[in-house]
């Protein structure tokens, strides 16, 4: 019968696990000093390893030869055990058996001694699927079980699983596998069922198993059935990945502020069979090593297994600030989750696409500030617009001047210099008093609104918005409600002097 390469190729003694090296040699101790828990709680994500730590951890128990830091294999309980068929090492799916009803025939099983072996052991995949009143049962035989009994409790959602629960158990991490751990396994598997394999075949395969060696051996598997030859076209087909030659012209084309080029690759990605998710987080890592190179150099170990070589993150890492690099993947985790909820999410992603080919048009905050205000600032290219309206009055003097002034002393609490008050030119139409108030203070709601029916003082909120995104429609329905409401008070005056 066909084994699927998940299966066939799980790793049978602590030695040959990949990627968790630091929990196999802290269960080898526990065995070797016989200082083995009553219970162990896994966590991690898929594929990392959580089931086959508790089969070897149980064959190590149990194995004629031991307990051993390093089971044999050969003997008939380490078989058993491999092939989930000892009768003493129950493996129990949580999202099944997860009832009050279920907990009760385990707690009076437990006081059985085993059939054969020197343990009895109770391996339970995804606990956190019991319901409360089964992790209420399980608590007293948890915490102080038969000496034959051992529970293994694995979850890839620690945080759903009780408190008491987790007191009871010692836990274990479980880190997602690195790339290389990965690829070294696929090249092995690949020698021993036969297949060629692509250069760069297994670097792919192993970036879109995202640390998880079973979907890694699973894609292996499929594409192994597809053809003899593992072809990187095959592998870009059947994962709906992206090539890195890709998503290299794409960043060149933001690079170069060519929406047309990197909307028409885009285009070709989406409509090539990769989802719009998958191609949002795809472009996310390939700028995130990018960013990595920035700061650390394309040599630097962290860029192991990245998808573009070391000469291409060197250059491409020169195009863009490190500011811009996490702009554009912010923009492209934003786009993901719009594209959820989007029926194609096509645009979500091309508006993000067209963002980052407007870099050029953003301006940091501080140099907007400066400009705002009327001051120096830092020069501006030439393909900048030059500045408009209030920006290029006087620090304090126009419009938007004044009302940074106001927003500054409403802070500090500090009032205006009454010298340098005197000294500001009153707005047309605009009382003197009323205007004297409000660049003094600013403070009072009755002055605001009564200098809301100013149209000087409206006009200068109007042209502040053009520069600082104020919304003077709100303030025109202010001022009419305002105006509503004056007849209103009016009447209810006269009514008052009638009585």
């Amino acid at each position: 019968m066909y084994v699927v390469f998940a299966r066939k190729y799980r790793p049978q003694r602590f030695g040959e696990v990949i990627g968790q090296e630091h929990i196999a040699r802290t269960l080898q101790n526990a065995v070797k000093a016989d200082r083995v828990a009553q219970a162990y709680l896994f966590c991690g994500s898929r594929g990392v390893g959580k089931t086959t730590m508790a089969r070897i951890l149980a064959k190590a128990l149990n194995c004629e030869q031991g307990p051993t830091p390093e089971p044999c294999g050969k003997c008939e309980a380490c078989r058993r055990i491999a092939t989930g068929d000892d009768l003493d090492v129950m493996e129990i799916d949580g999202a099944s058996n997860r009832g009050i009803d279920e907990v009760r025939a385990l707690r009076q099983n437990v006081r059985l001694a085993p059939a054969h072996s020197r343990f009895k052991i109770y391996y339970v995949d995804e606990v956190h699927m019991l319901t409360e009143p089964a992790f209420n049962a399980l608590l007293k035989t948890l915490e102080e079980p038969p000496a034959h009994v051992k529970f293994i409790f694995s979850t890839t959602d620690p945080l759903k699983l009780p408190e008491t629960v987790r007191s009871r158990c010692q836990r274990f991490d479980f880190r997602r596998i690195p790339d290389a751990g990965i690829v070294q396994l696929l090249d092995g598997v690949c020698r021993k069922e036969g297949l060629e394999l692509e250069p760069g075949a297994a670097s792919v395969i192993a970036r879109a198993a995202r640390g998880s060696m079973r979907d890694a051996l699973g894609a292996l598997d499929q594409l192994g059935a597809l053809s003899g030859k593992i072809r990187m076209e095959d592998v870009l087909a059947v994962l709906g990945a992206v090539d890195r030659l890709m998503l290299g012209q794409i960043v060149d084309a933001l690079a170069q502020e060519d929406a047309p080029a990197a909307l028409r690759a885009t285009h070709r990605v989406l409509f090539g069979g990769t989802d719009a998710e998958d191609f949002a987080d795809q472009l996310s890592e390939y700028l995130r090593d990018l960013l990595v190179a920035s700061y650390c150099g394309a040599d630097d170990p962290m860029l192991a297994g990245a998808m573009a070589d070391a000469e291409t993150l060197k250059r491409q890492s020169q195009l863009f600030t490190p500011d811009q690099f996490s702009y554009m993947i912010v923009l492209l985790r934003e786009a993901k989750l719009r594209a959820r909820r989007d029926t194609t999410g096509r645009i979500a992603i091309e508006l993000a696409i067209l963002k980052m080919c407007r870099l050029s048009d953003l301006v940091p905050i501080q140099e907007a500030l400066e400009e705002l205000s009327g001051g120096p600032g830092p020069a501006r290219g030439a393909d900048r617009p030059p500045a408009s309206g209030a920006a290029a009055a006087e620090a304090g003097q126009g419009p938007v001047g004044r009302i940074r002034n106001i927003k500054e002393r409403l802070k500090s609490g500090r009032k205006a210099d009454p010298l340098a008050t005197a000294e500001r030119k009153v707005p047309e139409g605009m009382d003197e008093v009323k205007y004297r108030q409000v660049a003094a203070a600013a403070e009072s709601p009755e002055v605001g609104r009564e200098a809301l029916k100013k149209e000087a003082l409206l006009k200068a909120f109007g042209d502040a918005d053009k520069a600082l995104g104020l919304s003077p429609q709100r303030l025109e329905r202010l001022q009419r409600r305002e105006k509503a409401e004056e007849p209103e008070a009016e009447a209810e005056a006269g009514e008052e002097q009638a009585e």
